[in-house]
């Protein structure tokens, strides 16, 4: 009887793997562009993980560490990050002692700034972020990669209107 259930369900399985188009799937932008961003970030992750930092974060210290003060809605338009996805990724960096957040008021109002201790972590991160970014950049190429920036810039901005 066990043996008779097995053979059900694998040919159960090959019916429907016949009868499963994934071509939309497969040629599908936003799918595609998710799966290559999921890759690159795991790769990003395992450097950076290691100094208690996920990429998404260190994009935040980056950009605070650039800039004296954010708002938190200049930041979230900046990083294009809705605010619900900064706000989760900034209570880690608040924690920590990287991070302040002021102001009197909620959300938009919110002033962000970078500590010390964030602009250590930030220079102690950068030799980890340098060599993913290098590993990647030399994998793809430099011309390529360089065309591949532009076309998202290029495509980010015509579907931004």
């Amino acid at each position: 009887m066990g043996v008779d259930n097995f053979f059900q369900v694998v040919h159960i399985h090959t019916m429907m793997s016949k009868e499963l188009d994934m071509s939309a799937v497969e040629n599908c932008v936003c799918f595609n562009l998710r799966w290559v961003t999921r890759a690159v970030t795991q790769f990003f992750d395992l450097e950076m993980r290691r100094h208690g930092i996920r990429p998404t974060q260190g994009s935040i210290l980056s950009a605070l560490h650039a800039k004296d003060s954010w708002t938190m809605a200049e930041l979230s338009d900046w990083l294009g990050m809705d605010r619900t996805t900064l706000v989760r990724n900034l209570r880690p960096l608040q924690r920590d002692g990287l991070v302040e957040a002021g102001g009197g008021g909620r959300g938009r109002l919110v002033e962000l700034a970078i500590t010390a201790k964030g602009r250590k972590q930030i220079e102690k991160l950068t030799p980890a972020w340098k060599s993913a970014q290098c590993a990647v950049v030399k994998t793809l190429g430099e011309k390529r990669w360089s065309a591949i920036l532009s076309d998202l810039e290029t495509a980010a901005l015509a579907l931004n209107k």
